[in-house]
C-alpha cells in the first residue's frame, strides 16, 4: 500500500534510456526504524515481521505490444498493531517501507526505480501515518475465524501526501496477527504516471495494492535490524555460448556506442562479459521489443541504409542466454571490444575543426536556451564540405544542432548580433536570428551519427562564407559551460562537385485540449502569447505563418484533434531537379508517428520515411539505398501525428508550433543532388 509510487513507477517514463542498463546499485537491507506501539493496558502490541509479511504492487502496462503486468514486492516493512479484548478498539501506529528493497522479474524496471522515479537514494523511505482501522465490534475470536477489516491513513512518497483506504480480512492465530487487505491508488495523484515510453512500454493510471501482514506478540518478539537475503543459485540451464554467440552480437551491436567516451556511455557501460551478464534481462528486453539498438523507420518506405535492426535469431540468443542465468564461459573481466558492424557509417576525415568559439553556460537564464555561434571555416577559395562530424560537449544539455550556410556580405550583421548579446554567441530563438536568411546545412540530434556525402557532392563555400550554428540548450538543475565544435570534410580544391541543397519541410501544429478542459493556457491565443514571451514575436509569427505556407489554417488543422491524439499533414513543391539522398523527421516528446512521401495518392506514391512509433531520443538522417528522382514541382507530402499520453507529466495547454522541448514540431529536412549529365 506504501509502496504505490514503486508500481507506479516501475517501469518507463520519458527519460528510461537512461536507466536502461546502468549499474546494479547496492541495496540497503536494513529494515526501517520505527517506534512500536505503547501498550495500554489489557492491549497486546503485535510487531511486523518482515519475513513473513510483503507488500505487492501491480500495474497494468502494454511491453513491447505485449499486455501484460508488472509485479513488484517487497519485504523490507516495519510496524505494529494494538489488539485488546474487543476488536472495536483495534489500532495500528505508522507503517514504513524501505523502496530501495523493491524487487520485480526485470532490472530494467528495479534501475529505473532506484535512479530516476522514487530517488530511493535521497527517499529511501514511504510511511503510511494518521492510520486508522476499523473492524467489527465484539470479542476477540477464539477459533482462528477471519474478521473484516479496513485500514485507512496517508501515505507520503517524496513529501507527496494523499490519503488511502484498503479492505481485507484479519485472523488471530495463536500469538500471530496475520492480515491481508487490498487497494487502489491513481498513478496521477502523485504525479508519476500514467507512464510511457514510445516503442518500449505504456501503464494504465491505476495500481492495485496488496498487503499481506504477519505481525508476532511483541512481548517476546523483536524484529531484526535487517531483513534476510537469500542468494539464490540459478540453475544449471544450458544456454548459449557466451564467448561464440552472445559476445559477437554485442561487440558489433551495442559495444561501439556503449564504450566509454560515446554517446551511450552515460545510459550503459559495456565493457566486459560482467558487465551483460549483470544486466542480462534488461539486455533481453530491450532487444526483444526492438528498442534497442534504436532503427525506429519502419519497411514501409523505400530501402534504406545501414540499417541497426537485429535479426530474430540474435534477439532469440540473447532472451535465451538470459533465460538461462546469462552462463559465462570466459572470466567475468574478459573485454567486450566494438567490432565493425554492416550499418557502421565511414566517419568523415577531420579536414578542419571548429569548436564554438568560447564556451557557453546559460547565461541566459532561459530553460530551453537557443544560442546562435558563428562557425567561420575562414576560406580563401571555393571549396565543397562533403561530410561533417558534430560534437556536442555535453550531451546532458545540448537538445539539438542545425547549422546553416552564410554568405559573407551577412558576416558584419551576425558580428553585431554577437557584440550586442553577453557571453559567447547570441540568442536566436527562432531560424539563425539576426544573422538571418541562411541555407541549412548540417544538423545533429541525439543518436544521429556523422554525415559523409562522397568526394562526389558537397555544400559549396565561396571565400568569406561562414557558419552559424544555433544550438538548442535544454537545462535542469544545473548549467554546465559547452564548447561543443564540428569537424568537416573538404573535397580537394578543383574537384569536380555537385552541389547539395536541403529543403527545410515544416508543417503547422495545432493541438487543443481535450473538451471541456478549463486551463488558462488551453485557449490558443494565451497558447500563442505564451510562445511570444519565451521565443520572441518570431515564434507566434511563425506558428501562424506555416498555415500560409500549408494553404490550412488553424480551425482546419485543430479539426483533426480530439484534444489526446492530433496530427497535420503539409504538401509542398520540390523546389529543384535532382536524387533525393537524404531525408530526416523531427518532432518532441509528444510526437507518434512520422511519414513522407513523393507523389502521394498517386500511382508513383513513393514513402520516402515512415516512422510508426516515433522516440524522441532517436532520431537519424536516413539515406535511400538507391537515390530517389525528383523533378521540380513534385509533390512531397509530410506527415505528423501526436499524443499527449506519451507526456502525461505535463500541464494542458494548447500547443502550437514552438521551439521548447515541451512544445511540438513537424519538421523535416530533404537533402537533394543535382543529377550528371
Amino acid at each position: 500500500m506504501f509502496l504505490v509510487l514503486a508500481g507506479a513507477v516501475a517501469f518507463a517514463n520519458r527519460d528510461l534510456i537512461g536507466l536502461i542498463l546502468e549499474p546494479e546499485p547496492t541495496i540497503d537491507i536494513s529494515l526501517p526504524l520505527v517506534a512500536p506501539l505503547e501498550a495500554s493496558p489489557g492491549e497486546t502490541v503485535y510487531r511486523i515481521d518482515a519475513s513473513q509479511s510483503s507488500v505487492t504492487v501491480e500495474v497494468d502496462e502494454i511491453l513491447a505490444g505485449v499486455e501484460t503486468t508488472a509485479v513488484l514486492t517487497t519485504s523490507g516493512i516495519a510496524g505494529s498493531f494494538g489488539l485488546g479484548s474487543d476488536l472495536g478498539s483495534a489500532r495500528t501506529g505508522d507503517l514504513v517501507v524501505n523502496v530501495e528493497q523493491l524487487k520485480s522479474d526485470n532490472s530494467l524496471r528495479d534501475k529505473a526505480l532506484y535512479h530516476d522515479y522514487l530517488d530511493s537514494h535521497d527517499f529511501p523511505e514511504v510511511r503510511l501515518t494518521e492510520t486508522t482501522l476499523e473492524l467489527p465490534n465484539g470479542p476477540i475470536p477464539d477459533d482462528d475465524t477471519e474478521v473484516p477489516v479496513v485500514l485507512r491513513g496517508t501515505l507520503t512518497v517524496k513529501d507527496v501526501p494523499a490519503p488511502v483506504e484498503f479492505t481485507g480480512t484479519a485472523r488471530l492465530d495463536g500469538n500471530t496477527l496475520r492480515a491481508t487487505s487490498t487497494g487502489t491508488v491513481l498513478l496521477s495523484t502523485y504525479g508519476v504516471g500514467p507512464i510511457s515510453k514510445a516503442g518500449l512500454v505504456r501503464t494504465g493510471d491505476e495500481a492495485r495494492l496488496t498487503l499481506r501482514i504477519t505481525a508476532i506478540d511483541g512481548s517476546d518478539y523483536a524484529p531484526p535490524a535487517a531483513r534476510e537475503v537469500v542468494v539464490a543459485t540459478p540453475a544449471a540451464t544450458t544456454g548459449p555460448s557466451f564467448s561464440a554467440q552472445v559476445a559477437p552480437i554485442l561487440a558489433t551491436h551495442c559495444a561501439s556506442c556503449h564504450q566509454e567516451g560515446q554517446i551511450g556511455a552515460a545510459h550503459w557501460l559495456l565493457e566486459t562479459a560482467g558487465d551483460a551478464r549483470a544486466d542480462a534481462d534488461g539486455l533481453a528486453t530491450v532487444t526483444g521489443s526492438r528498442y534497442m539498438p534504436p532503427w525506429h523507420a519502419s519497411d514501409v518506405g523505400v530501402p534504406l541504409k545501414h540499417v541497426r535492426r537485429l535479426s530474430e535469431d540474435q534477439i532469440a540468443t540473447i532472451r535465451s542466454w538470459a533465460e538461462a542465468g546469462a552462463p559465462l564461459d570466459v572470466p567475468a573481466e574478459t573485454p567486450v571490444e566494438p567490432a565493425p558492424a554492416e550499418y557502421d557509417v565511414e566517419t568523415p576525415r577531420a579536414d578542419l575543426t571548429i569548436p564554438i568559439p568560447a564556451p557557453y553556460a546559460g547565461e541566459s537564464g532561459l530553460l530551453d536556451d537557443y544560442r546562435c555561434f558563428i562557425l567561420d571555416p575562414k576560406l580563401t577559395e571555393t571549396r565543397y564540405i562533403t561530410g561533417y562530424t558534430f560534437e556536442p560537449d555535453r550531451l546532458d544539455v545540448v537538445h539539438h544542432a542545425l547549422v546553416y550556410r552564410a554568405p559573407a556580405a551577412q558576416r558584419a550583421r551576425a558580428d553585431a548580433a554577437e557584440a550586442k548579446d553577453s557571453g559567447s554567441g547570441w540568442g536566436c530563438a527562432v531560424g539563425m536570428g539576426p544573422g538571418g536568411g541562411g541555407d541549412l546545412v548540417a544538423g545533429w540530434v541525439p543518436g544521429q551519427r556523422p554525415q559523409d556525402f562522397g568526394d562526389g557532392a558537397g555544400f559549396k563555400f565561396a571565400p568569406g562564407d561562414f557558419l552559424v550554428a544555433q544550438i538548442h540548450y535544454h537545462y535542469g538543475d544545473s548549467r554546465p559551460a559547452d564548447q561543443s565544435e564540428m569537424t568537416f570534410e573538404l573535397a580537394p580544391a578543383g574537384t569536380e562537385v555537385l552541389e547539395l541543397t536541403t529543403d527545410e519541410l515544416i508543417g503547422p501544429v495545432e493541438i487543443p485540449c481535450p473538451p471541456g478542459s478549463t486551463e488558462p493556457l488551453c485557449i490558443r491565443d494565451a497558447a500563442l502569447n505564451d510562445v511570444r514571451e519565451r521565443f520572441g514575436v518570431g515564434g507566434a509569427i511563425l506558428a501562424n505563418g506555416l498555415h500560409r505556407a500549408c494553404r490550412t489554417t488553424p480551425e482546419q488543422v485543430a479539426a483533426q484533434s480530439d484534444g489526446t491524439i492530433g496530427r497535420t499533414t503539409c504538401d509542398f513543391r520540390a523546389g529543384r531537379t535532382g536524387d533525393i539522398v537524404d531525408v530526416l523527421g523531427h518532432m518532441h516528446e509528444y510526437g507518434a508517428t512520422y511519414r513522407m512521401t513523393l507523389h502521394p495518392g498517386t500511382e508513383r506514391e513513393t514513402v520516402l520515411l515512415d516512422i510508426p512509433v516515433w522516440d524522441f531520443d532517436w532520431q537519424l538522417n536516413y539515406q535511400p539505398v538507391d537515390p530517389i528522382p525528383v523533378v521540380q514541382g513534385d509533390t512531397i507530402r509530410v506527415e505528423c501525428t501526436w499524443d499527449r499520453g506519451t507526456r502525461p507529466d505535463q500541464p494542458l495547454r494548447y500547443l502550437v508550433f514552438a521551439e521548447g522541448t515541451d512544445d511540438e514540431m513537424c519538421f523535416s529536412t530533404m537533402t537533394v543532388v543535382p543529377r550528371r549529365e
